[in-house]
């Protein structure tokens, strides 16, 4: 079960660097497609982490589960997720929006990091 807890981190990560990269093309080209990138991104991140946390509870694997921490990274999750889907229906929606999406992915950052 190590190499299933292994492939999703793996996942996980690439859709943390999804969000990073859409957010990036959107501070840097006038017309991008990010989107579809970030929420592709932010749903890679919610899925897996998701199957992460059900993986690590179940005691397949010897990580323990801090579930406040869980709980604060889904919750900011799901809001980045429903940013997300905002600005994908509406690419001329507000700007705060995105400005508020880019700033959860670094709070959610920082919370993996540092806590």
């Amino acid at each position: 079960m190590n190499i299933v807890y292994d492939i999703l981190v793996v996942l996980h990560l690439l859709g943390m660097a999804l969000i990073v990269a859409g957010v990036v093309m959107r501070l840097t080209a006038a017309q991008s497609p990010s989107g579809m990138v970030l929420m592709s991104g932010a749903g890679a991140q919610v899925l897996t982490g998701v199957a992460l946390t059900g993986i690590a509870s179940a005691g397949l694997v010897d990580n323990e589960v801090d579930n406040t921490k869980i709980a604060v990274k889904l919750g900011i999750a799901v809001i980045v997720l429903v940013l997300a889907h905002i600005l994908w229906r509406r690419p001329q929606g507000a700007q705060g929006l995105f400005y508020t999406l880019a700033g959860l992915t670094l709070v959610n950052i920082g919370v993996a990091v540092f806590w």
